[in-house]
C-alpha cells in the first residue's frame, strides 16, 4: 500500500465515522466542564463555610470582651467600700476586676472569669474554690493564697 492510499482510506474512515468522532470529543468537552464546574462549587462552598467560621470566631471574640466588661461594670458598681481588708488581703468576693488584676497571675481576661464564677455561684465560701477558675491551679493558687481572703 502506499502513502496516498493510506491518507485516501483515512479520509474515508473520517468522513464515515465523523459524526461518531464528533459526538465524543463533544461528550469529552462537556465532561471536562463538568469536572471544572464540580470542583469550583466545592471551592465556594468551603471558602464560604471557612468565612462563616471566620466569622462566627470574631463574633465570639467580641462577645466575650464585651461579657468581661460587662462583668467589671457590674462588679464596679456593685462592690463594697473596699474590698482590701485591714490585714491588706484582697477579698475575692466584693473585689472590681482591677482590683482582682493586682493578684498575681491574675489578667482582665481571669478578674472577668472570677467575677462570673463568684455571681453565679453566689460568693466563693473558700479561698480554694479559686481552683475551679480555667487557668487556676495549684501552683498558681500557692503564689495567691497569701493574699486573698474571702471576708469574715
Amino acid at each position: 500500500m502506499k502513502a496516498k492510499d493510506i491518507w485516501n482510506n483515512f479520509d474515508n474512515f473520517l468522513y464515515q465515522y465523523r459524526y461518531y468522532i464528533g459526538g465524543g470529543l463533544i461528550i469529552i468537552i462537556l465532561a471536562g466542564l463538568g469536572v471544572l464546574g464540580y470542583g469550583k462549587y466545592y471551592q465556594d462552598i468551603k471558602n464560604t463555610k471557612t468565612q462563616e467560621l471566620a466569622n462566627l470566631k470574631a463574633e465570639n471574640d467580641s462577645l466575650r470582651v464585651q461579657l468581661s466588661s460587662q462583668a467589671q461594670q457590674q462588679v464596679a458598681g456593685a462592690s463594697i467600700s473596699t474590698s482590701e481588708n485591714q490585714s491588706g488581703k484582697i477579698n475575692i468576693n466584693t473585689a472590681d476586676a482591677a482590683e482582682l488584676d493586682k493578684i498575681p497571675n491574675i489578667g482582665p481576661t481571669r478578674a472577668a472569669d472570677i467575677i462570673f464564677y463568684r455571681e453565679s455561684k453566689g460568693g466563693f465560701k473558700t479561698i480554694e474554690e479559686m481552683k475551679n477558675i480555667k487557668g487556676i491551679g495549684d501552683k498558681t493558687f500557692e503564689s495567691m493564697k497569701d493574699l486573698i481572703t474571702v471576708g469574715e
